[in-house]
């Protein structure tokens, strides 16, 4: 009778555990994970030894001021007989009256380039680029740019393109770990232009280091150039804070009872699991008393009988037989809530890279086919 109600109870807790690993938890609606791509161009300065504008900064509006023409005018007749000097400082306060008037940023700039002041010379020659890139002097202001920028500025200039055009080609090779030290490079080099910080964030979310991916999308998301941009990261960004678990892992530490919830952030059903595989395991080495009284006569014929008692373990084999059945059920919960957290944990857009080989391929489907009196062959599909 004890036999068959604990069998029943095995049954039933059994039968509760299966529910709890094939229900789980209530799951969460969760958006769809945005396929994000690397950005393929890298937004530099408007010529080699120019920074990148400041985002979100306002470009200087042209003003009709007559005080600035005024000063203007002066510092043009003040160039003309050689007084660089005073060219410069009238064009400098002229700048400050009309800052976005592009010919007095060329005039002083080439003032302070005739004072061999190459810094502020650069300074002005860029944000006249900035304000009319395809100028009437644009084309003037890029040859000086190439003769006063320093070699080792224009040289790593050259270098950061190269340097993103590799990290390119490594991430669409699925190179990842190359990838990210091209990006290194481009970070290092060229802190201001944010799409080196987009596709290492990327590269490092494809490569598993989802943490210092999280890093790089909140400084991109912090200097993103449109509010779609924005938006976009930042639910990449939600997707990269989920906590993601390895089937592997989790099946490891199930063989323990109930680690693998715990694991998987399930600790409500990693007791119940522990609880229930120690409770069977319990059982099974529980020893049972019997007590039973023998009939005995001695040899004078005089009845003497007398009580046995022995210990023995009745539900050994149900008690590990549900501790099994509990692990594997365990195991089982444990896997499926770690194949769950990976749907949709990526963020990576997948890239094309089949060729017309591949897609000729595609479309040619092979398959046996037999018939039960003998005959068999090959049907080939074509799809056009």
């Amino acid at each position: 009778m004890l036999a068959r109600l604990t069998r029943r109870m095995a049954r039933r807790l059994a039968g509760t555990l299966v529910g709890i690993a094939v229900c789980g938890a209530p799951i969460r609606a969760q958006s769809s994970a945005p396929s994000l791509t690397a950005k393929r161009t890298l937004t530099t300065g408007a010529a080699p030894g120019c920074a990148l504008p400041v985002i979100g900064q306002a470009q200087a509006v042209r003003r009709d001021n007559a005080e600035a023409r005024r000063l203007a005018a002066a510092g043009q007749e003040a160039a003309l007989i050689g007084d660089q000097t005073a060219a410069r400082d009238a064009f400098a306060r002229a700048a400050v009256l009309n800052p976005g008037d592009e010919r007095i940023a060329y005039d002083l700039g080439r003032a302070h380039e005739e004072l061999a002041d190459s810094a502020k010379a650069i300074a002005e020659f860029c944000r006249y680029l900035s304000l009319s890139p395809a100028g009437r002097e644009a084309v003037d202001v890029r040859d000086r740019l190439q003769r006063i920028v320093p070699a080792a500025a224009q040289r790593r200039a050259a270098d950061v393109q190269v340097a993103f055009r590799l990290g390119l080609a490594l991430f669409d090779d699925g190179s990842y770990e190359a990838a990210i030290r091209a990006f290194d490079d481009v970070v290092r080099d060229a802190p201001t232009a944010s799409e080196g910080y987009f596709n290492r964030g990327l590269a490092r979310a494809a490569n598993g280091s989802r943490a210092s991916a999280l890093q790089d999308l909140e400084l991109y998301r912090a200097n993103a150039p449109t509010v779609d941009d924005r938006v976009e990261v930042g639910r990449a960004i939600e997707v990269l804070r989920r906590p993601v678990y390895r089937p592997g892992v989790a099946f490891l530490r199930s063989l323990l009872p109930g680690f693998g919830q715990f694991y998987t952030g399930h600790p409500v059903r990693g007791v119940l699991v522990l609880a229930a595989a120690g409770g069977a395991t319990g059982l099974a080495f529980t020893p049972q008393t019997t007590t039973a009284t023998i009939a005995y006569v001695d040899p004078n014929g005089a009845p003497a009988p007398y009580t046995r008692t022995t210990q023995e373990r009745a539900f050994f084999t149900v008690g590990v037989g549900a501790a099994a059945a509990v692990t594997v059920i365990g195991l089982i919960d444990a896997v499926v809530s770690a194949n769950r957290s990976q749907r949709g944990a990526t963020i990576v857009a997948r890239r094309s890279r089949s060729t017309s080989l591949g897609s000729a391929a595609s479309a040619v489907a092979v398959a046996p086919w037999f018939d039960r009196r003998g005959p068999a062959g090959v049907t080939v599909a074509l799809r056009f």
